[in-house]
């Protein structure tokens, strides 16, 4: 009897440890996003970047304009259409998102009889956020959030790689670029 409890204790010790961790990856967009309009993109300008606690900001910004200019924007940095803003977290923490219609529903029949409904999520460290900013109307038209219970993220080039890929997997808007030449072919 004590020999089954044990494999049944060592069974369930392999099983658990070989699970995948779970992860959240969700967006949530602004209904005043002009988000057919935007081909060109920039990233913020740090302020306080001493001060600030991502440490692989390299790898996050090159993913980013990797998969940016994938889907068909420009970057430019004069005048462009988005400014793109991004962070890495340190701890747990509460972050406040969106139930909404699936964006690519909303894209092609758009209301302006939407609503936001508030939803909380819990946000484990390693978190990456990802903000699109319409330079023009000042506001935030877009986030995406990846946030996992995987080991130290900070200096795993991968997970940054993947959550930023998760990330924009929910932002399936093209640019000019891709636009166009999706109309020639």
């Amino acid at each position: 009897m004590k020999k089954v409890g044990l494999l049944l204790l060592a069974a369930a010790i392999i099983s658990g440890s070989c699970m995948r961790k779970e992860y959240l990856v969700e967006s949530d967009y602004s209904y005043a996003g002009s988000f057919k309009d935007y081909k060109t993109f920039d990233f913020m300008k740090e302020i306080g970047a001493s001060k600030d606690s991502v440490r692989q900001r390299q790898v996050i910004q090159q993913a980013i304009k990797r998969r940016m200019e994938l889907q068909g924007y420009k970057y430019k940095t004069k005048k462009p259409d988005l400014l793109v803003a991004y962070k890495m977290f340190y701890g747990d923490f509460d972050f406040y998102g969106y139930n909404q219609p699936d964006f690519e529903n909303w894209l092609v029949y758009q209301s302006e009889e939407e609503t936001y409904d508030p939803v909380t999520y819990d946000m484990y460290e390693g978190t990456i956020i990802v903000i699109l900013w319409d330079r023009k109307k000042r506001r935030v038209v877009w986030q995406g959030y990846a946030t996992t219970l995987f080991g130290n993220p900070y200096h795993n080039d991968k997970y940054i790689k993947w959550a930023v890929r998760s990330i924009f997997d929910q932002y399936r808007v093209f640019g000019e670029s891709l636009t166009v030449q999706n109309r020639l072919n």
